[in-house]
């Protein structure tokens, strides 16, 4: 007589079906993102952004200098985290492969822009962090018209 499954190795047996079983079985199935859906979500994404980096006030006439460069890292640490959440189209196509490259540096270019906003905020010397802001900004907007993103592309803050 074969003895009964502890609640332990039951809950393991019913993930591992789950797993290999149909999806109607264990939850809803959802639809590969279409590289449409993805672009519109993208691009809403920047619009959002680029109107919230527009409405801070400017420096050094209405906000400190510090003050600019955190809250312009803070909503560029916001738009790397909704794009890095955004559901890449894969699929066989050579031009799926590259969008998935394409997505990571641009979310890997929205943060190290937050990053240098950040050394603006302490720096003493403002030259070198907008320099290399000005070149990232270049970079992302490469990368927006690579994806066809073009309500991505944005000039300086």
């Amino acid at each position: 007589m074969r003895q009964p499954l502890s609640p332990h190795r039951r809950s393991v047996r019913v993930i591992v079906l789950c797993l290999i079983g149909s999806a109607t079985a264990c939850g809803e199935a959802t639809e590969p993102a279409s590289f449409e859906d993805y672009l519109a979500d993208l691009q809403e994404i920047c619009a959002a952004t680029t109107e919230q980096l527009t409405a801070l006030p400017s420096a050094p006439d209405q906000i400190a200098v510090t003050d600019l460069a955190t809250s312009a890292a803070g909503v560029l640490d916001d738009e790397a985290n909704q794009v890095s959440r955004l559901d890449v189209p894969t699929g066989d196509d050579v031009t799926l492969d590259d969008l998935a490259g394409d997505h990571r540096a641009f979310v890997r270019n929205t943060r190290e822009q937050a990053t240098a906003w950040r050394e603006v905020a302490v720096a003493d010397d403002l030259a070198e962090p907008t320099q290399l802001i000005a070149q990232l900004v270049g970079g992302r907007n490469e990368l927006a018209e690579s994806i066809g993103a073009l309500g991505c592309v944005r000039g300086d803050l």
